[in-house]
């Protein structure tokens, strides 16, 4: 399973410093401590988008993740 999510400060970062650090998140587990950031990725097969307001679903803080099986990542 991989997870999804989006990284609103480094989007923020880039607005106001004019940087193009990559925003997507991707992390193997909800727990991963070393996940990969992307541009842009395509997803491959079954997916299912996860909203918790309740509770953080992943390590990052993240209340709204993608579950997908696999994905395509384009740096």
């Amino acid at each position: 399973m991989k997870y999804v999510s989006i990284n609103a400060h480094t989007i923020r970062h880039n607005a106001t410093h004019g940087t193009d650090d990559p925003p997507i998140r991707v992390a193997r587990s909800a727990n991963d401590t070393k996940p990969v950031y992307a541009r842009e990725l395509k997803i491959v097969g079954p997916a299912r988008l996860v909203y918790d307001p309740q509770k953080i679903i992943m390590r990052c803080g993240a209340r709204l993740v993608l579950e997908c099986t696999d994905v395509e990542i384009t740096r």
